[in-house]
């Protein structure tokens, strides 16, 4: 399973962006899926930097298909906060899913897990769960229902 319930975080403050990408380059090195935060921090950036990740309805999917990771992980945020994120509805972003998946040997996972996700974002029952759900376990079982996605090794 790419959600994980470590890997989920809840009513989390962060200012911008960039605090945001600095986090989940860490949470994967933590996690152990990489060895230089820094170099995924770049990443991260690199793809964003080509147009925003910001969807609609306050959620943003910051994502990276890169050498830098070992295996694909998925982490969720949800701010306490919305930042600005210049996302196609110009709505401010409080809901946060980080994807990270390996260059090699992962061409397909990496359309799986967003495709998968976005089928889910656009079903109101689902975002509301996100927004509403104040326990980490609760949430986590909730997502592992809704998301299906495994990595193939």
């Amino acid at each position: 399973m790419l959600i994980t319930r470590e890997n989920i975080f809840l009513n989390m403050t962060f200012r911008d962006k960039r605090e945001i990408f600095c986090f989940l380059a860490t949470q994967a090195v933590a996690q152990g899926w990489a060895e230089d935060a820094d170099k995924i921090e770049a990443d991260l950036w690199a793809r964003e930097n080509q147009y925003s990740t910001g969807f609609e309805s306050q959620i943003a999917i910051p994502h990276a298909k890169t050498a830098n990771v070992t295996h694909a992980g998925v982490i969720f945020i949800r701010l306490q906060n919305p930042i600005d994120w210049e996302s196609l509805d110009d709505l401010p972003v409080q809901i946060i899913f980080g994807l990270l998946v390996p260059e090699s040997g992962a061409k397909l996972l990496h359309l799986q897990i967003i495709n998968s996700l976005a089928s889910q974002i656009v079903d109101d029952e689902f975002t509301a769960h996100l927004f509403s759900v104040n326990d980490e376990d609760e949430l986590f079982q909730y997502m592992k229902s809704r998301i299906a996605i495994e990595e193939e090794v």
